[in-house]
């Protein structure tokens, strides 16, 4: 494995923890990330000149503290978090290209600059990532959930590592960015794990890639309740990327891409009207499961027993699932292919009148 061959001419290799996952030698995850275990590399590899505990060192010479402005300040501020070499080489990493200019790295404008250009390293690490938990990771089981990108174990801040190969030298920063991190479970065995698929390109493709992230948010969810509002929202905007469509329509549209028959699809049309906004009694309240948490401020766990409520998110996960691996297989094609895919979904499922239109 040569790390070089990640980044193109002009382009910077980048370095990102990763916590709670486990890899037991350099893997290849997708055609330009790869993830390397603890301790694969040392500050010597990447001829590592300069990190936090290095910078913080400088700024305590002699016992007290030394008074910096500048570029040297902002440098000092990801000194405060005092991470050294051991500790960042010791997480598992992901080595992918970052596109930053250089010369603003070197002297940035602020700390806060510093932090802009690992936030963006980190949403590119998380796209491959994305595609990792959506294979890997089920609906409801945060224990085998890995960690994000660039968050450094249980320290609380972010780190990256930024290497110029013309100059063979790299510098790691670091700091505050993200506002929560996963504490259940031990995380994600990917020893041996096969590489992802990198998305198309097309308008398709964005849609598919913005869903993933929609989808590891709803993975992540901190209660049920929060994990299934957003599984509906994320089936909302499957149904219709560029435009609002009552549920009404969302569902008939997501039930003609993936129903494998025509009872199926019946059946996923109810399931919705349970979801969403079932009727009760003549002038009672609603059953819906949706309703009831929107409008009435309940909580999924008080409305489904823990057996229903696992039911419930294989379902969801199913309708979601379903609908993205078909956007992946047309990411490289105009949404057209996919009202196409739904309009051919009308004849083979043999609707007619209202139900086609």
């Amino acid at each position: 494995m040569d790390l070089l061959d990640i980044a193109a001419p002009g382009e910077r290799l980048c370095l990102l923890p990763l916590s709670r996952v486990h890899v037991e030698e350099p893997t290849w995850i997708s055609e330009k990330v790869a993830l390397l275990p603890p301790d694969a590399l040392d500050g010597n590899t990447l001829r590592t000149v300069g990190w936090p505990e290095r910078d913080f060192q400088q700024s305590v010479k002699g016992g007290g503290l030394v008074a910096l402005e500048g570029d040297a300040l902002h440098w000092v501020k990801s000194g405060a978090t005092r991470i050294d070499l051991p500790r960042f080489f010791g997480s598992a990493l992901l080595a992918l290209s970052a596109e930053i200019d250089w010369d603003a790295f070197l002297l940035p404008e602020s700390h806060e600059a510093h932090l802009e250009m690992l936030a963006a390293a980190m949403d590119k690490a998380e796209r491959t990532m994305d595609l990792i938990r959506f294979e890997n990771c089920r609906m409801g089981l945060p224990d085998v959930l890995p960690g994000r990108a660039g968050l450094l174990g249980d320290t609380g801040f972010c780190a990256g590592l930024f290497y110029a190969p013309e100059d063979h030298e790299s510098y790691i920063i670091a700091g505050k960015i993200l506002t929560h991190q996963l504490i259940a479970g031990i995380g994600l065995d990917l020893s041996g794990s096969p590489g992802v698929r990198p998305i198309g390109g097309g308008e398709t493709g964005a849609v598919a890639r913005h869903a993933l992230r929609l989808y590891s948010e709803a993975l992540e969810a901190a209660t049920e309740t929060s994990r299934f509002v957003q599984l509906l929202s994320l089936l909302e905007f499957l149904a219709a990327p560029d435009d609002y469509v009552p549920m009404k329509r969302a569902k008939r549209a997501i039930a003609r891409q993936i129903a494998r028959d025509r009872a199926d699809y019946d059946a996923i049309l109810q399931d919705f009207f349970y979801l969403t906004s079932e009727g009760g009694a003549a002038k009672g309240p609603k059953q819906g499961l949706r309703h009831n948490i929107v409008h009435l401020g309940k909580r999924l766990e008080d409305l489904a027993d823990k057996e229903e409520r696992q039911a419930i998110f294989q379902r969801l996960a199913r309708y979601v699932g379903a609908t993205i691996a078909q956007l992946r297989a047309r990411a490289d094609e105009d949404w057209s292919a996919i009202e196409t895919l739904r309009a051919e979904g009308v004849a083979r499922l043999g609707l007619t009148g209202d139900e086609a239109a």
